[in-house]
Formats: C-alpha cells, sequence, structure tokens
C-alpha cells in the first residue's frame, strides 16, 4: 500500500505510542495508563451511561399520577454515587502526571549522555533538548486526557441510546464518518505545520540566546525566525478552526435529528417520553465526546514532527541510554 494510501491517524498513533513507551520505559507508561484508564472508565460509565438511564427513572417517577416515590428517591440517591464516584476519581490521575513528568527527566538525561546527539543544525539542537521533549511529552499525555475519556463516555452514551431506543441509536453513527475524514486531513497538514512551527521556535531561542549576550548582528536573524514559527503557528490556528467548524457543525446537528425523528416516534407509540428524554440526553453527550475524542488525536498528530525531531538527535530510539 502506497504511503498516500495509508491512514495518517494509525502511523501517528503508533509512532506516538512506540516514542512513550521507549522514552518514559514500559513501566512508567503502563503504570501511567492504566491509572488514567481505571479513572476515565469510572467517569464515562457514570456519566455516559448511568446519567441518561437514571434521568429516564426520575422522568417516569415524575410523570406518574401520583409520582413514584420510590423511584424518584432511587434516583437521586443514585445521582448522589454519581457525582462522589466521578469526583474522587481525580485522585487517581496524580499517578499518572508523575510518571509523564519523570519520562521528560529520562528522555533529557538519555540524550544529553550520548556524547554526540545528532541530526540536525546546532541552531536546532537546544530547542530540541529543552522544548521538544516537553512538548511532546505533555502535549501526548494531554491528547490522551481527550481521547480516553471522551471515547469510552462515546461509547458508554452510545451504549445507553441502543437500551433508550435502538432506532435513534443507528442514527447517531451517521457522524462517524465526516469526523473521520476531517481528522485525518487536520493530522496531515498539521504535522507540516508544526514541524515549521517546532524548528523556528528552537532558532528563536538560540538566536535570541546570542542576542542577549552582545551579538547585535543577530537582530535580523531573530526577527526572522520569529516570523517563520508564526506563519508555523497561523497555519495551525487555521487548521484548529476548521477542524472545529466542521465538528461543532456535526455535533449540534445531531441532537435536532434525533429530537425530530424521537418526537415521531412518540406519536406513533413506540417511544415514551422517558426515553425520548434520555435518547435526547444520551445524544448531546455522544456528539460533544465524539467531536473531543477526534480532537484529541488532532492534538495527538501534532506531536508527530517533534517526536521526529527528537527521535533524529539520537537514531531510532529516545530511551535512557
Amino acid at each position: 500500500m502506497s504511503s498516500t494510501m495509508k491512514l495518517k491517524i494509525v502511523e501517528m498513533l503508533w509512532t506516538s505510542a512506540r516514542f512513550m513507551f521507549d522514552g518514559i520505559g514500559r513501566g512508567n507508561a503502563a503504570k501511567g495508563l492504566f491509572y488514567a484508564s481505571v479513572t476515565f472508565l469510572i467517569r464515562s460509565t457514570a456519566l455516559g451511561l448511568m446519567l441518561p438511564l437514571i434521568l429516564r427513572d426520575v422522568v417516569a417517577a415524575l410523570s406518574s399520577t401520583p409520582p413514584d416515590t420510590r423511584l424518584l428517591n432511587q434516583g437521586l440517591l443514585s445521582l448522589g454515587l454519581v457525582a462522589v464516584s466521578v469526583s474522587a476519581s481525580e485522585w487517581l490521575m496524580k499517578p499518572f502526571w508523575q510518571s509523564m513528568a519523570s519520562g521528560i527527566v529520562g528522555i533529557k538525561r538519555g540524550i544529553v549522555n550520548r556524547a554526540a546527539p545528532t541530526g540536525g543544525d546546532s541552531k536546532d539542537v537546544i530547542g530540541r533538548i529543552v522544548s521538544d521533549v516537553d512538548f511532546v511529552i505533555w502535549n501526548n499525555s494531554s491528547s490522551l486526557t481527550v481521547i480516553l475519556p471522551n471515547f469510552l463516555t462515546t461509547l458508554a452514551s452510545f451504549a445507553a441510546m441502543i437500551q433508550l431506543s435502538p432506532r435513534l441509536s443507528a442514527i447517531a453513527v451517521s457522524i462517524v464518518p465526516p469526523l473521520l475524514v476531517t481528522t485525518e486531513l487536520y493530522v496531515r497538514k498539521a504535522e507540516q505545520a508544526r514541524n515549521i512551527e517546532r524548528s523556528f521556535y528552537s532558532q528563536s531561542i538560540h538566536f535570541a540566546e546570542r542576542l542577549l549576550n552582545g551579538g547585535r548582528d543577530q537582530l535580523p536573524s531573530f526577527q526572522t525566525s520569529l516570523e517563520k514559527w508564526l506563519s508555523g503557528i497561523s497555519r495551525l490556528i487555521q487548521y484548529d478552526r476548521l477542524f472545529w467548524f466542521s465538528g461543532l457543525l456535526f455535533s449540534s446537528t445531531l441532537p435536532f435529528t434525533i429530537l425530530w425523528v424521537g418526537i415521531g416516534e412518540l406519536n406513533a407509540g413506540r417511544l415514551d417520553v422517558g426515553a425520548l428524554a434520555g435518547s435526547l440526553y444520551a445524544s448531546v453527550n455522544y456528539s460533544m465526546a465524539l467531536v473531543n475524542g477526534f480532537w484529541g488525536l488532532c492534538m495527538l498528530g501534532q506531536s508527530l514532527a517533534a517526536i521526529r525531531r527528537v527521535e533524529a538527535l539520537g537514531g531510532a530510539r529516545i530511551g535512557a541510554a
């Protein structure tokens, strides 16, 4: 299969995972991933699956005559348990972020312990060590904390919609293909723009140091590096807007479609008020979580250029020497 036919998203996921496991160590990466997964599994189950079902029961309890006090109290208690479990899960994220911080130190030690880091202009090497390593680790870990909870919430919300109305849940799948295409295009373009931004950011560090140490002749080079950096970051800002314009359009259209079709189902007697309310709530959760999850993939795609720059300093692997 030619490189133009390969999904850039697949390459991005493989490259990022390899970098993280090699760079921060398999033990640290596995521990961080475990704690993050448990945290977001708790949250997605509580918010994506349980809340729509609780909402259905509360609406059903209030709709009966007289109101079903037992079902209402059970729903309120469940809401309290959801709130406690979601807030308490935040403490599970401490080991995750700690392992990422330790990874940054380990990668930098591994690079500088090598006798002569290779693979680039000397004006760029310092920026790769002091800036690109931090950028990759923090961007990748931040991307994971966007991708994992949102896709888990998407799955949980979709599961809730299936229970409430299989017909309405089928409509929700329709926004996945256009979001996938939009994300694929973003990742392809973002790698090019981020490579420009990272390169000239590093050069601006070099020229600024020379300038502040008395090298006034470096001023034109410093200004040029800033202009080039601005051109790269401006392209990323443009791509961000295109993604979010498309994503918000898809995500805001879905609940309206669910409501329109759901009212028809309600009038036909195939759906009750509680199931429609739960489906509508779940569709809002589903659509926004899906867009945010794909945005996390876009964020991760911005690391590709920086990963290649860091790996070029010491060969194909960047783990501690």
